[in-house]
């Protein structure tokens, strides 16, 4: 069975390829491993991760998808309000600092322009990894993420936190928006300073926009020396902008509370190379199943949330896809 990869990475020309995705669970959990480079996809917690094998002998007019046929669980409005009652109940009991509360939301895709909404999505988001890919392995998902994990260049290694939401530019920044940021940029921070690495500079909070909402970013950069960007990378993920702080607590109450499987949802997706990495995290990302399409979403709480207000944040964040699936609808 074929394989199919395409990915644009901004700033960067489309690729598209024709091969096979192999797991490489083992491999992935190796720190000492310096080999491994390719195309790479991670699901949510690292404890499954495939590498892209390209086979340029294969006809690159042939194209199939592969469907996965079980629907994954998409709440509804009301099981989710009492969901996140529940769920900011545990944080304010366990004195959790944040957790991220995730959903699906279904829609009905004529399936037959999948390829259609991977090239408008290049074309809406030219700052975002936009990708398509349909594999044996896990189905057939698509993306547009905004959200850099790990780059490196030239032995400098860039990465950001980006956590804080608001669909109004023009409203004010609430303090749980802004705790809920320093949370995360603290966070990736002391990674890095784990791993003694030289001239860690941090820039921001600063506005940085994503399709329909707002999110703040700050840009933090350090001296490689020579140390694995996959070890660094599986250290930071998966960071508190897609799990929390405490980041164990945090995950416990993830997996006690949420019905419905992540998988490559906030994963990691990207290029691992011998000399320059691009490593994001999988975000406004949507599994394509038969004439129907599931969109992944997630809100960040604190003890101070109100569960309506993380709803709307989660159908905001919905509208990255959705903006461009209602224009092939069109």
């Amino acid at each position: 069975m074929i394989d199919m990869l395409l990915f644009r990475f901004p700033g960067s020309e489309k690729n598209e390829l024709k091969g096979n995705f192999s797991s490489l669970d083992e491999v992935s959990k190796n720190d000492s491993d310096k080999k491994l480079q390719g195309f790479i996809f991670s699901n949510f917690d690292n404890s499954a991760c495939y590498l892209f094998t390209p086979d340029f002998s294969l006809d690159e007019t042939s194209s199939e998808f592969h469907f996965k046929k079980e629907k994954p669980y998409s709440i509804s409005k009301d099981a989710y309000l009492h969901q996140a009652a529940d769920f900011l109940q545990e944080i304010q009991n366990q004195n959790i600092g944040k957790a991220i509360l995730s959903r699906i939301k279904s829609e009905n895709f004529d399936s037959s322009k999948t390829f259609e909404l991977y090239h408008q999505l290049c074309e809406t988001y030219p700052e975002a990894l936009v990708y398509l890919v349909s594999s044996v392995e896990f189905g057939t998902w698509i993306g547009a993420s905004p959200e850099v994990l790990v780059e490196t260049d030239d032995d400098i290694l860039y990465t950001m936190a980006l956590a804080g939401t608001k669909k109004d530019a023009k409203t004010a920044w609430t303090e749980k928006e802004m705790e809920e940021h320093e949370l995360v940029s603290d966070f990736i921070v002391d990674q890095l300073k784990n791993f003694e690495l030289n001239n860690i500079e941090s820039v921001g909070p600063f506005e940085s926009e994503a399709g329909p909402v707002t999110h703040l970013q700050t840009n933090i950069n350090a001296d490689l020396l020579g140390k694995s960007p996959w070890t660094i990378t599986k250290s930071l993920h998966p960071t508190p902008a897609v799990s929390g702080m405490p980041r164990n607590e945090a995950l416990k109450l993830i997996e006690k509370t949420e019905k419905h499987q992540r998988e490559l949802y906030a994963g990691i997706v990207g290029v691992l190379d011998s000399e320059t990495t691009r490593l994001f995290v999988n975000l406004r990302c949507a599994q394509i199943q038969e004439n129907e399409i599931f969109l992944y979403v997630g809100g960040g709480f604190t003890a101070e949330s109100i569960p309506l207000d993380e709803w709307s944040e989660t159908e905001n964040k919905s509208k990255t896809l959705l903006n461009v699936l209602n224009q092939l609808k069109a």
